[in-house]
């Protein structure tokens, strides 16, 4: 690895007048990279930080200054060293450059991502420059070495709202290599992210989000909305796969930064992660996430999907590379069939599937997404927008019943029961932990049954150690508007219960698809999605 300079160049801010200084910015155009040993070509990964500080502040102006001297800009590129290293020995040519000028209001108030993409570009081409023979100012041999053509994006913190920016920005178009001399983005990689200005569900390529559940900066784990922009968008999108770190924190992921300047009083943050740790789970899973992209080997593209728990085969993992954590899933669209996600008050009575929704003893509450209070959509107590921190604000339904043996049922038209080829039924779930219907403390459980065409059945249970149906780790406490407030993280997180052990039923021609909640005698659920899926096809 070796810390590169390519000079100084200049960026448009197009905001501004042309008679204005803060038109043209100067930026200096450093970072850090490493390629493999090989001749390649090998695949290109951008690793991008966040925005944290850079410049010193001016004292008059409370206002960082830009440019500033090498020696007094913190480099939080650096901070990325250990994972440029390891890609490097895994086979990428990785780089991390410095993107502080992106972040600066000491050169006028920046337009999100305006500068970002001319940085990005100014490197890329670079890159793409001296990797086809030409000027090299990186420091280390780049000839043949670089495919520019298959590039993947990895962002921390704001770094990964950034890296989608720049993906849409072109860059997810095939013809991406033609135009610009490099791309398309195969794969994005969100660290700690924050969502604030792009659209989360625009993304055209598969993606990885890393959540950290006691993430000091990210309080709210907005990250998720990655995910459930791409679960509820119009298109048919791939995978997503999200990746819930119990303990985890948002600054160590960078080395060159201390700890999170707030820490989250919460029972399940009493212990927190240390950094070294949180730095090899993002190796492991970034090599696994870019397996999945670049390697040409059926069998390694399925193995680091396993490790991602993301196997369609098995039940979902409770803990990911050693450490514990949960996952949710959307698999490609072409991998899944859909029955329920709930982004409408009809969907409660009709299924994607074209068939109607029973509920027997069971009532569901429609929750619109997004957050609200009791008093601006009166009726939504029991969706606890403002009392649970359900991580994306997902659309959902609440699922109650009072008594063992009611049922939600699913029916599928002729037709459309075809589940020859799938390998498991996947839900998305969680413990309302205010319910006084759920046992504090206690994992819920319930049956799903199959019934086919002929009247067959067979029937599936989770289990007591499903991750998602665990009891949350938090405490409730008194709050004078909203009465109860749950002090925790309650994910939405996939279960999965698999199909190979199913039999007595027809599987290429069910006609229903039940809950039965025959395992405890009350419950409440928050309940996202019911798909039945298999394994990503070459």
């Amino acid at each position: 690895m070796v810390e590169y300079n390519l000079g100084d160049a200049t960026i448009l801010q197009e905001r501004f007048p042309a008679d204005s200084r803060f038109r043209n910015m100067p930026v200096r155009l450093n970072g850090i990279v490493a390629a493999p040993p090989g001749p390649g070509p090998h695949p290109v990964v951008l690793i991008l930080h966040g925005t944290h500080h850079g410049c010193p502040v001016d004292p008059n102006t409370s206002v960082d200054t830009w440019p500033c001297a090498p020696d007094v800009e913190q480099p939080n590129y650096r901070g990325f060293d250990y994972l440029v290293q390891q890609l490097a020995a895994q086979g990428y040519v990785a780089l991390a450059p410095n993107i502080n000028a992106e972040n600066t209001f000491g050169f006028g108030e920046p337009m999100p991502a305006e500068r970002l993409k001319q940085i990005v570009d100014l490197h890329l081409k670079s890159l793409a420059e001296a990797s086809a023979g030409g000027s090299n100012k990186f420091g280390v041999d780049l000839k043949g070495r670089a495919d520019m053509g298959r590039l993947a994006f990895i962002g921390h913190s704001r770094g990964g709202e950034f890296a989608s920016m720049v993906a849409q920005n072109g860059l997810d178009s095939p013809d991406a290599l033609a135009r610009r001399g490099y791309g398309p983005v195969a794969g994005l990689l969100h660290v700690a992210p924050a969502v604030l200005f792009t659209l989360p569900g625009a993304s055209t390529v598969p993606q990885g989000i890393i959540l950290p559940a006691c993430d000091g900066d990210v309080i709210t784990q907005d990250g998720a909305f990655f995910f459930e922009g791409a679960r509820t968008a119009p298109d048919q999108l791939p995978w997503v796969n999200s990746a819930w770190l119990e303990g985890g924190t948002h600054n160590g992921f960078n080395r060159q930064l201390g700890p999170d300047l707030f820490r989250q009083n919460r029972p399940d943050c009493q212990t927190l992660l240390e950094p070294a740790r949180e730095q090899e789970f993002l190796v492991h899973y970034a090599t696994d996430f870019l397996t999945t992209l670049f390697n040409p080997d059926p069998p390694a593209v399925r193995d680091a999907k396993a490790r991602m728990g993301m196997d369609a085969q098995v039940p979902t993992p409770s803990q990911l590379y050693g450490l514990p954590g949960k996952v949710a899933v959307l698999a490609n669209a072409a991998d899944r069939r859909t029955a329920f996600i709930p982004t409408t008050p009809g969907e409660l009575k009709l299924n994607r599937a074209g068939g109607p929704i029973m509920a027997d003893g069971v009532t569901t509450i429609f929750c619109q997404d997004g957050y609200y209070t009791p008093m601006s959509k009166p009726g939504s107590e029991p969706c606890r927008r403002a009392t649970v921190t359900t991580p994306g604000q997902p659309f959902l339904t609440v699922v109650s019943w009072t008594q063992p043996g009611a049922a939600w049922r699913f029916a599928l038209p002729p037709g459309t029961g075809d589940f020859s080829a799938a390998t498991a039924i996947s839900l998305r779930t969680a413990i309302d932990p205010l319910s006084p219907l759920n046992t504090q403390r206690a994992p819920q459980s319930f049956s799903v049954v199959l019934t086919d065409r002929a009247g067959k059945t067979a029937t599936l249970r989770t289990r007591l150690t499903d991750p998602a149906l665990q009891y949350p780790v938090g405490k409730a406490e008194k709050d004078a508007s909203f009465g109860e407030l749950w002090i925790g993280r309650v994910p939405l997180t996939t279960l999965r219960l698999p199909l190979a052990d199913v039999s007595g039923v027809n599987l290429a021609d069910i006609a229903e698809i039940a809950l039965v909640f025959d395992q405890t005698p009350s419950g409440s659920l928050f309940f996202g999605d019911l798909e039945v899926v298999r394994p990503s096809q070459p």
